[in-house]
């Protein structure tokens, strides 16, 4: 809270996110980012207490006060049986009463205006997911009930609406045009990891591109993209110009990566879905190095990591997911995940899976984790705002290790150096992420800092370089001044 007349600042809550003050100003409705439910308190941070409960499986977003204060609207989203469930719903300020407004998985944003009218914004369909248009819905603020039909206001092209904000009278409205794409750079490391070059940037289009493995001598990166709608597998060399298209088709295809012996590409595939239903299985697939058919080497569990949207991060991957060691004999492990549990196993790239090695408790969601150069061991790290643990498991079934990475809270990448005693960390912050170069005992150093939002490392088999993918954004504030009231 701040003064409109001076310069106080008041803090009143830790921990609060999506914020919204009630008309009369007497309440604010928020989403607490540790225990993740919804909870009201009083405008000076006091009698805080639980609206409404999390329930496992279940993200809930921007809870904001209706015109007369009597009903608190708020997004809602989760995954009922592979299918995608994306909604607008309202329940009274005693947290009962829940009421549906709006239901669609390509929801984007939107801004509830005081005389009981909805703008939202709704993402096009494929092969124009990175554009959106804004559509308006009537509703009955008492009851949260719809009152008529969803009306289209735009047909546009090359914007995508976030932010939308209706002034008082509703006769303007403001949002941001926002565009966002992830790419591959490659920077240099000095010093055994101590030091980072300037980076590099090595895919050049203008779609998602995310880093996946290096190839064994350490010249070529593995990476995947939509470059041509579809996730498709590429290969570029750290000095080219564009990339080589690997393993195409329909299918979504992400985290290419070398077997041990060399022999091998691996990914993982899931069968292009609609934009509602998504799979809840996939498989881990092989090609030939040298080129040739690809063959499944296993089933895995786990939904299709693709979730289009603006947001490129939704593309970056989580579980299942799978790393090899960069050298025969060596090893593969792949980590497969329910909203509790990590699950460690072992396979063989023509074998097939293996035995299981070990389970932790985690939160899918907030975990990021990579396997050791010689096969050992895995690494850890959870996202947290307050703490930056970092956890050494052995596979074996030795005594975990722990250590903390502070002052680098918000961990959202892990990999290991190439010498395995050290890891390279990527700190998120507001303000952009930090590359961090930390020994196992938790003396980091910071290596590069940037207003990028960094989310997957890999570091290359000579220990000589280090790959990452950046989102990078850009965002115009633009306002409708004569928009329609009917």
């Amino acid at each position: 809270m701040i003064s409109v007349i001076g310069a106080t600042l008041k803090k009143l809550r830790d921990d609060a996110h999506d914020a919204s003050l009630s008309h009369d100003g007497t309440k604010i409705v928020f989403r607490d980012s540790v225990k993740l439910g919804v909870w009201l308190m009083d405008a000076d941070g006091g009698n805080a207490k639980e609206w409404m409960k999390h329930e496992a499986g279940m993200h809930i977003f921007y809870p904001t006060w209706l015109a007369n204060d009597k009903r608190i609207a708020y997004a809602r989203l989760w995954n009922a049986n592979g299918e995608a469930k994306v909604v607008l719903e309202s329940r009274n300020a005693q947290g009962s009463d829940p009421v549906i407004l709006l239901s669609n998985p390509r929801l984007s944003d939107e801004s509830w205006g005081r005389d009981g009218r909805l703008i939202y914004s709704l993402r096009e369909p494929p092969p124009n997911q990175y554009d959106s248009n804004l559509w308006e819905l009537r509703f009955d603020p008492a009851t949260g009930k719809a009152k008529g039909n969803p009306r289209r206001l735009t047909d546009w092209t090359g914007f995508f609406f976030n932010n939308p904000e209706l002034t008082t009278d509703g006769k303007r409205l403001v949002f941001l045009n926002h565009k966002a794409q992830s790419d591959v750079y490659v920077a240099e490391l000095e010093n055994g990891g101590g030091a980072l070059k300037s980076p590099q940037r090595l895919t050049l289009d203008d779609r998602v591109d995310w880093p996946g493995g290096w190839s064994l001598d350490s010249k070529t990166i593995f990476f995947y993209s939509d470059l041509a709608g579809s996730f498709d597998i590429y290969k570029q060399g750290v000095t080219d110009r564009n990339p080589e298209p690997i393993v195409t088709g329909s299918e979504e295809k992400c985290a290419p990566q070398i077997s041990p012996d060399g022999k091998w590409l691996l990914y993982l595939q899931w069968p292009m879905m609609t934009e509602t239903a998504q799979a809840n299985s996939g498989k881990l697939m092989r090609i030939p190095i040298g080129g040739g058919p690809a063959e499944t080497v296993m089933d895995v569990k786990g939904d299709s990591f693709v979730s289009y949207g603006d947001d490129p991060t939704n593309t970056a991957g989580g579980f299942p997911s799978f790393r090899c060691t960069s050298h025969a004999p060596g090893a593969c492990v792949l980590a497969e995940a329910d909203g509790t549990q990590i699950t460690f196993s072992s396979f063989d790239p023509v074998q097939g899976r293996k035995a299981k090695l070990v389970k932790v408790p985690a939160n899918k969601e907030l975990t990021r984790w990579d396997l050791s150069p010689d096969g050992s061991r895995v690494a850890l790290s959870v996202f947290d705002y307050k703490v930056a643990d970092v956890q050494i498991i052995p596979l074996n079934g030795g005594a975990p290790q722990k250590f903390s990475a502070m002052p680098w809270t918000e961990l959202v990448a892990v990999v290991w150096a190439a010498d395995g005693k050290s890891l390279f960390l990527a700190s998120y912050s507001s303000r952009g992420t930090s590359i961090v170069h930390t020994s196992l005992t938790g003396a980091s150093k910071p290596l590069f800092k940037s207003s990028w939002d960094i989310f997957a490392l890999t570091a290359s088999p000579d220990g000589h370089s280090l790959a990452f993918g950046p989102v990078i954004t850009s965002a115009n504030a633009w306002t409708i001044p004569s928009f329609p009231a009917k």
